[in-house]
């Protein structure tokens, strides 16, 4: 379907006669351009894709943010080992799980209906991903299974993707936590996790697309791309890949910060190389400088401390 295209109408900032004028150069556009770089569904073999392949990666956020303190000291490193693309898919596929990493299967709710596929493959936690309003009757859980079975069931309640945003963080630690336990305390086997919601290709892969971002330092596209090879049926919409590129977006912050404090941490640690004092005396007089104002426009005020405001996008043409 074609879009219609966008009217050339004049901003009224470029008038002569305008008011106001433009401070920053910008154009109109929309969040598409967001989302050129975020695929949806591949309708190519995975060697026609110029993407990298998801590689084992220093985990880089603070210990307790995704993942529990001493995780990559316990946790055996095989466990997120990529599997091989899957090469045969078939329309049928999408009734049963598939398995992204070792110890992480994605598929639909309807495996839950065989008992014995479930003990050969030993999963030892199910969790669901729903709609809030499917909670309340009880619908696509684990809960009844897993007591059967006599393992460990959870589950992702949300309303919406603005909402899932926030509930991500929550998911992906319930995840390793799951891992880290089985790997420390030795409940005699290995952790494996089965994720699904109602069809297997909505929420429950955007789950698993998040966790990928997370623990291999993916980008989306990387992602994404990485959870088709493996179930070629998954749905990512708009909605829901913007709202992962925003998640990107909060994750690359993240990884800042902490590169920044580890960079800080280290260079106390270093030998030879003590903190700098700073002279008391010059601090007293530099404050009361700042109290009184003397020789000092306020703007200056504003850019020593760094807190001048930045420009509006727009000015008054009178100023």
């Amino acid at each position: 379907m074609a879009f219609p295209s966008r009217c050339t109408e004049t901003p009224m900032s470029h008038g002569e006669n305008s008011q106001y004028t433009r401070t920053h150069q910008y154009s109109a556009g929309s969040g598409r351009a967001l989302l050129q770089s975020c695929p949806g569904t591949f309708y190519a073999r995975e060697d026609s894709l110029q993407l990298e392949p998801l590689k084992p990666a220093e985990h880089q956020f603070a210990e307790g943010e995704f993942v529990p303190r001493g995780f990559r000291e316990n946790v055996n490193p095989n466990l997120f080992a990529v599997p091989n693309p899957a090469r045969d898919w078939t329309y049928s596929n999408r009734r049963q799980a598939q398995m992204l990493l070792p110890f992480l299967y994605l598929g639909p709710w309807t495996c839950l209906k065989d008992r014995r596929w479930l003990q050969e493959e030993g999963f030892t936690l199910l969790l669901a991903v729903r709609d809030r309003r499917l909670a309340q009757v009880r619908l696509v859980s684990g809960e009844k299974v897993a007591t059967e079975m006599e393992i460990e069931s959870d589950t992702v309640d949300i309303v919406g993707n603005q909402e899932l945003i926030s509930i991500l963080p929550r998911a992906i630690r319930r995840i390793n936590n799951h891992v880290f336990s089985h790997s420390v305390i030795g409940h005699g086997k290995p952790p494996k996790i089965f994720i699904f919601c109602e069809t297997g290709n909505g929420v429950s892969a955007v789950v698993i697309i998040a966790y990928l971002m997370v623990m291999f330092n993916a980008e989306l596209p990387q992602a994404i791309h990485a959870v088709h090879l493996q179930r070629f049926c998954i749905e990512t919409d708009d909605e829901s890949r913007m709202m992962l590129a925003s998640f990107g977006s909060i994750l690359a912050a993240k990884r800042d910060v902490e590169q920044t404090q580890r960079s800080a941490r280290m260079n106390c640690l270093s030998p030879g190389i003590a903190p700098r004092a700073t002279s008391r005396k010059r601090n007293i007089a530099y404050c009361n400088e700042m109290e009184t104002g003397d020789g000092m426009d306020v703007d200056d005020i504003g850019d020593q401390n760094g807190l001048r405001k930045p420009l509006g996008p727009f000015q008054d043409r009178s100023e």
